[in-house]
């Protein structure tokens, strides 16, 4: 098969089209044809060897979230068949630990990614668990697909299960011109929640505003925004802040804006993972510090049944050809995107 593969650390300068034999489906695996994979954040981190224990062997195939059509099942999958169109999930549980017992699988001990610590959909087939594969729902096409399968469960976990908002709660969400940010926007509007959002550009404020977002602030234009975001909350300020950017400056301004007993929930930290915090207003708030990564295999199921219902919409900024993929990494890094990059494979 035909692969598109990291060969040396560094960037998108090391991907380089290769041959690869074909994988062969495990007894629970699922063959698949990819059609469509996103280009994500944590490509560049599996670039540069920087993600926390990350276990990259070379050459590696990115691609978290491919969608495309079942080739051929292992002898323990019943359930699938030939040409049906099916989406994955990236993060792969053991589903033994004490974690995935509880429910908890996004906390796996053992977890693993597609893309990541086994390899990818930059390439025409890959080998994926049956557990990690959704049926694409009737009218959604594959880049809409590959577009909610990362973004809409880890928005969904971060929301639902980790800050527990609830309805008429503020929720603040930072970078909303973002593909999880766009996404929680949306789930936080579903769940009963009156939403805020925090856009890096003007470009992206009416684009914010669109998915559902009772205000936008551009933080480009007032990079000291909290007081006008505790004007924007109300009395009892933000409940919830939904960060999966790390800008230091938007992070600190952000948490001034919360209330009391308010959640700040970190799925990301890719402009930076350092940010400081003033202590002594954490605890004499009694502010919770909550950190959130991947989905659970509920929040999987849960976010693709509210898409079959219409309810979450995908947010694609460009479909570009695999060979293209150096130009959605510099859509990513310049920050230009509004909603998330996709690529064709085939």
């Amino acid at each position: 098969m035909r692969a598109l593969a990291l060969t040396a650390f560094g960037g998108p300068e090391h991907l380089s089209f290769v041959e690869l034999p074909d994988p062969t489906p495990a007894t629970d695996e699922v063959l698949v044809r990819v059609r469509t994979v996103g280009a994500n954040r944590m490509d560049l981190d599996v670039m540069r060897h920087k993600g926390i224990g990350m276990r990259v062997s070379l050459p590696q195939i990115l691609g978290l979230d491919p969608a495309g059509e079942v080739v051929a099942t292992g002898a323990a999958v019943t359930d699938l068949r030939p040409g049906d169109r099916v989406v994955a999930k990236p993060s792969v549980a053991c589903g033994a630990c004490r974690f995935c017992l509880a429910g908890d699988d996004d906390a796996c001990a053992h977890l693993v990614n597609l893309g990541v610590d086994r390899q990818g959909g930059f390439a025409e087939l890959i080998a994926i668990p049956r557990q990690n594969l959704a049926r694409i729902p009737g009218g959604l096409d594959f880049p809409a697909a590959t577009a909610l399968a990362h973004a809409a469960p880890v928005a969904l976990l971060m929301l639902r299960e980790r800050a527990a908002v609830r309805p008429g709660e503020v929720v603040l969400v930072s970078g909303a011109g973002g593909s999880i940010g766009s996404a929680a926007v949306q789930i936080a509007c579903l769940l009963g929640c009156r939403v805020i959002a925090l856009a890096g550009s003007p470009a992206t404020v009416e684009w914010a505003s669109s998915l559902g977002a009772e205000a936008v602030v551009d933080t480009s234009a007032e990079p000291t925004f909290a007081a006008h975001v505790r004007e924007l909350a109300g009395p009892d300020g933000v409940a919830v802040h939904v960060e999966s950017v790390g800008d230091p400056g938007v992070f600190a301004e952000a948490v001034r804006s919360l209330g009391r007993r308010a959640r700040a929930v970190v799925c990301g930290s890719h402009a930076a993972p350092e940010v400081s915090i003033d202590l002594n207003w954490l605890y004499r708030n009694r502010i919770s510090l909550i950190g959130s990564s991947g989905s659970s295999l509920a929040s999987f199921r849960d976010a693709f049944a509210l898409v079959a219902e219409g309810r979450i919409r995908p947010n694609i900024h460009a479909v570009l050809p695999l060979e293209r993929a150096a130009d959605a990494y510099r859509l990513l890094l310049e920050r230009r995107n509004r909603g998330k990059v996709v690529l064709q494979v085939s």
